[in-house]
């Protein structure tokens, strides 16, 4: 009976994985791309916007959490009594709006970095949230 046993979970992994196929979403390939980095790892280097839209580009969506961060000149700096909003890059670059509970005391035009969980909205925004913003060293 046991031996039964093992050949049928060898053989319902072997369905699954030829079910879910080689690549998924959740296989995103970061390596090597300005930035990005796994959830709450840092990355090689920050991305800036000018770097940003070849970090991007071909990136597909993942469905585990990865991480963006960016160094730039915020242009915007907003709340809703509850949250902030600070964005950087301008168009037509990329921009990027991160989602925090403080302004840390930054103001529109200070250098800052931002680290938050990765989400492209569609082609020109993504939404860093959870974010964490601090001004720029």
């Amino acid at each position: 009976m046991h031996h039964r046993f093992r050949i049928g979970v060898v053989l319902w992994l072997t369905i699954s994985q030829a079910l879910v196929g080689p690549a998924r979403a959740d296989d995103a390939d970061i390596a090597g791309r300005v930035g990005l980095a796994e959830a709450e790892a840092p990355p090689a280097s920050l991305a800036s916007c000018d770097s940003l839209p070849a970090a991007l580009e071909g990136l597909v969506e993942p469905e585990r959490r990865i991480d963006l961060w960016i160094e730039g000149v915020l242009t915007l700096v907003q709340t809703d009594g509850a949250l902030w909003y600070l964005a950087v890059c301008s168009q037509p670059a990329v921009r990027v709006l991160c989602v925090t509970y403080s302004d840390n005391g930054m103001k529109l035009g200070d250098r800052v970095a931002l680290r938050g969980a990765y989400h492209r909205q569609d082609r020109v925004h993504v939404l860093l949230d959870p974010c964490l913003a601090s001004p720029a060293e």
